[in-house]
């Protein structure tokens, strides 16, 4: 049994000693970050130059051209940022479309970052084997990519660059000035209001786009089977949800595929394949801002040999 008195000198250097230890916690300056090359993947002979290894701070590998507003969100105190080889040593990897072969992640890579949604530019089974997870940034770039389905909505709808490609050959001969009130009627186009579109995937692209289009006066159907609460909650009131692909693409004028592409068995591969494809009507414009492995090429020719589908 401990005396009332002492336990209460006890609590009282505990609670001292505790509330101490945080306020030097909360006042000491950032130290350096705990950084070690080793990452239990090989022997040292394996690695890189070690000069280009900076104590002390974290090596970020990155590919392609970066957006310097996202690279400021890491400190140069803490943070080493090299392009390409010139990370000889690097924890991390910052990559967009570059295509990610296995000798270019070096052995003290602990991390891979896509700065897209997509990850198939990247072996990610390998990666998962040695122990290094894949990152993405599903709606980093979802602005960007609406805005260029929304453009090629139109570009198709008004045979814009047909029409460009023909005064352009006038123009080299010489043909242009008496010829373009008489042959723009070769280029008529339609109005895209009132118009029917299907969204392929309704993520923070698929959501963004059918929103824009319901905007633009046009009647959006929508399907997706791994539909999430918060992505529901970003659609347009009116529009129509589809149980399947295939009805989903039966009456729309227009079809934009966005979903990602993902490899191997029960992955996406082919998966606009000739049963989707048959359903397009006549005259349908398909918009792949996705990637070109989701749709079955030999399908598609079919169908456009067959159709004034674009």
């Amino acid at each position: 049994m401990i005396p009332t008195t002492l336990a209460r000198q006890t609590v009282s250097k505990t609670l001292i000693a505790s509330t101490t230890k945080r306020s030097i916690s909360a006042t000491t300056p950032t130290l350096l970050a705990d950084v070690s090359v080793e990452h239990g993947r090989g022997d040292w002979k394996t690695y890189g130059d070690i000069t280009s290894y900076q104590p002390g701070k974290f090596q970020v590998k990155t590919y392609n051209k970066i957006s310097p507003l996202g690279l400021q969100k890491f400190p140069n105190v803490q943070y080493d940022i090299k392009e390409g080889d010139e990370a000889a040593n690097a924890h991390a990897i910052l990559l967009r479309s570059h295509k990610l072969q296995e000798e270019e992640v070096p052995h003290t890579v602990r991390a891979i970052a896509r700065c897209g949604a997509g990850t198939n530019n990247v072996p990610v089974a390998r990666m998962t084997e040695l122990g290094i997870p894949v990152f993405n940034t599903p709606g980093a770039n979802a602005n960007a990519v609406k805005e260029l389905v929304l453009a090629g909505m139109l570009l198709g709808s008004r045979r814009i660059v047909g029409g460009i490609n023909h005064m352009t050959s006038l123009g080299e001969q010489g043909l242009a000035k008496e010829r373009v009130e008489k042959d723009k009627a070769l280029f008529g186009g339609r109005e895209i209001k009132g118009k029917t579109l299907a969204v392929i995937g309704l993520g923070h692209i698929g959501a963004s786009t059918a929103r824009d289009a319901e905007h633009l006066g046009m009647n959006v159907v929508g399907y997706d089977p791994m539909l999430s609460i918060e992505n529901a909650l970003k659609l347009p009131r009116s529009i129509s949800l589809s149980d399947s692909m295939c009805n989903a693409v039966r009456d729309a004028d227009y079809i934009s595929i966005n979903i990602p592409y993902i490899k191997g068995e029960g992955g996406t591969h082919g998966i606009i394949g000739k049963d989707v494809v048959g359903s397009f009507k006549s005259g349908a414009v398909l918009l792949n801002f996705a990637r070109g492995e989701l749709v079955d090429s030999e399908a598609l020719k079919e169908h456009l040999d067959g159709n004034d589908g674009r």
